[in-house]
């Protein structure tokens, strides 16, 4: 999904970008060969297809980088939202646009990161009441730890719809 090298990071947040690049394989792996209907299917009508999961990582990671300082919008608005209710198909950007956003807020991410201090990661989290989270190295835990939750329900889905594991 992205092409970026790795770029080198404080020890403090090495866990933390580890995990976000494990997460970037699981959802390459989740996304390959995939079809329209594939990325459309719910196993209920209380879950949501993988192309609004996927959309809702990706604006969830552009969210991160305007944590970190950083000017980006997806253009979407709130479609992905948390408790955003699910929209008619023809409302949502194609796949092809959640990728390439995500490759682009992806690569800025990975910079942003590799750019931060011991100082700024002992700082104050930007974010009020996550739990356990005391400094902003916690916070970008937290949003590693949101990010494998929905890159679970998106190989959980796949894998309903016949498809084989991505790991393990």
């Amino acid at each position: 999904m992205t092409q970026a090298t790795d770029a080198v990071v404080r020890p403090g947040i090495a866990p933390t970008v580890l995990q976000l690049k494990l997460n970037t394989g699981l959802m390459k792996s989740v996304l390959e060969g995939r079809v329209e209907r594939d990325v459309w299917a719910r196993p209920t009508d209380h879950n949501n297809p993988i192309l609004w999961i996927f959309g809702h990582i990706v604006a969830t990671r552009a969210s991160l980088l305007r944590t970190l300082g950083e000017t980006v919008d997806t253009g979407w608005g709130k479609k992905f939202a948390r408790g955003a209710p699910l929209q008619d198909r023809s409302e949502y950007p194609a796949i092809e646009e959640i990728e390439r956003v995500y490759r682009s807020v992806t690569d800025r991410l990975k910079a942003r990161m590799a750019a931060l201090t011991d100082d700024d990661l002992a700082g104050a989290p930007t974010a009020p009441d996550l739990p356990g989270v005391k400094t902003l190295a916690d916070q970008l835990a937290f949003f590693a730890f949101h990010e494998s939750y929905h890159v679970g329900q998106m190989a959980y889905v796949r894998k309903g719809l016949g498809h084989s594991r991505v790991a393990g």
